[in-house]
């Protein structure tokens, strides 16, 4: 059995490489893959794809190709949209779906992909064990939540980009520019995905100061999830 893990940014991808016993290091293109073992003999490929939409699919359709993986978790951090999410609190998708596609015109739904279904729904067995992992972290379990993760590419930091995710999509926990064409490619190919997140700001600032400072922080307590989750599986 093999894990694949997608995070966009390097900052996300430390926590990682940080805890896995060995890794080589692969290059396709830009994006670099880490192949190795968890501290309980997991076997993981940890890519760091890049940020957007484009990049993230790529890289979940070369590690489907490359690597086979049995399982694909995005891990890394977003806005939050609902009222109820505060700086590094963690939700992990029950769906997922775009924020920025729009092909009503074609009576499919806000968000939804010309042929794809409404919403790409998480694995169960994923959703399932996410919660029984956020039950033994201590210092997290009362700060993971579950729910719909809209992406698309934009960074959100004003009211009212905000306000209007939140209008189109009102079950929406957190935005960010990664997780639905991941959940896309891992539907097409029949390859259980969940995307994990922590929150890193609360995309309504005008300034990037607040992100900035919990990317840390937020990149980590997602990964701690997802590594208790590994252990799972």
């Amino acid at each position: 059995m093999k894990i694949g893990i997608i995070c966009a940014m390097d900052e996300e991808a430390e926590y990682f490489l940080s805890k896995l016993e060995s890794y080589e290091t692969k290059k396709v293109g830009q994006i670099i893959f880490y192949e190795g073992k968890t501290a309980e003999g997991k076997e993981v490929v940890l890519s760091r794809s890049g940020i957007g939409k484009a990049k993230a699919a790529t890289v979940t359709g070369l590690l489907i190709a490359l690597y086979n993986v049995n399982y694909i978790i995005n891990s890394g951090i977003a806005g939050a949209i609902s009222p109820t999410l505060r700086i590094a609190d963690i939700v992990f998708s029950t769906d997922a779906t775009y924020h920025d596609a729009d092909f009503t015109a074609f009576n499919y739904v806000k968000g939804q992909m010309p042929g794809e279904p409404e919403v790409f729904n998480a694995s169960s067995e994923l959703i399932a064990k996410a919660e029984i992992a956020a039950s033994t972290i201590p210092e997290l379990k009362d700060h993971v939540k579950k729910g719909l993760v809209v992406s698309g590419e934009q960074f959100i930091n004003t009211p009212e980009g905000k306000a209007t995710i939140a209008n189109n999509f009102p079950q929406a926990m957190v935005t960010e520019c990664e997780g639905a064409p991941i959940a896309q490619i891992a539907h097409d190919f029949n390859v259980p995905f969940i995307i994990i997140r922590s929150v890193s700001d609360c995309s309504d600032e005008n300034e990037t100061k607040t992100y900035d400072f919990n990317v840390k922080v937020a990149s980590e307590n997602s990964a701690k999830l997802v590594l208790a989750m590994i252990k799972m599986l």
